[in-house]
């Protein structure tokens, strides 16, 4: 059973199980949201794995340290500069599309129907970490599997992992700008360009594998 938005899971989960043979990953899943629903984690957590969740949202904190009690809570976002907060938008009927990306918000705005009404319920200063700090101090290696959904930040996230220390097996990112132009996606081409290929995916997100990991035999 799939419990992420489009079977991403399911493809982290053989990503783990079958090509790489890792048994109870550690995962990092950054923008974790909801425990189950839409959750990019929870397969894995149900077959006994555990990990970090960084979320910034007080409210999906909460359910996330109810529901998932093996795993690292940590209320935050993560940050892309040495800026220690920002703001966050919240954005209405949809939790799952908050950011601090006030481009994605302007994107958000375009979209919406009605364009004299606000996209965004309210806007609150959340703290935010680095997130080798975050790997440092709940980890202390590298995640086998890192996924990030932060609504336009994700490239710039990755850009800020120190790759020569805590190097991912498996990335799970959203580089759903292919299907508009055409082209591989922003972190398409830096993911390839560090020694990641693309091994599945869906509509919006498409999960990286290290090629240092892949076995001899697997192409």
């Amino acid at each position: 059973m799939s419990f992420s938005q489009q079977g991403e899971d399911i493809v982290l989960y053989h990503a783990m199980t079958e090509l790489l043979k890792i048994p109870n990953p550690v995962y990092m899943d950054v923008g974790a949201a909801y425990p189950v629903r839409g959750n990019n984690t929870y397969l894995l957590y149900t077959s006994g794995a555990h990990g970090v969740l960084v979320e910034p949202n007080p409210v999906l904190v909460t359910m996330l340290r109810a529901e998932r009690p093996r795993d690292t809570v940590v209320a935050a976002g993560i940050g892309v500069t040495e800026q220690a907060e920002a703001d966050y938008y919240e954005i209405k009927g949809n939790a799952m599309l908050n950011t601090f990306s006030p481009e994605q918000v302007a994107v958000l705005q375009k979209e919406q129907t009605d364009s004299a009404e606000s996209v965004v319920a309210r806007v609150v200063k959340m703290p935010l970490l680095n997130i080798n700090r975050v790997i440092e101090e709940h980890l202390g290696r590298a995640p086998d599997i890192l996924s990030t959904d932060v609504e336009g930040l994700d490239l710039a996230i990755l850009r800020t992992l120190d790759l020569t220390r805590f190097r991912p097996a498996v990335i799970c990112a959203e580089t759903s700008l292919t299907l508009t132009t055409g082209r591989p996606a922003p972190i398409t081409r830096f993911l390839t360009a560090r020694g990641y290929i693309p091994r599945g995916g869906s509509l919006y997100n498409t999960i990286f594998v290290d090629v240092r990991r892949m076995p001899p035999d697997r192409p």
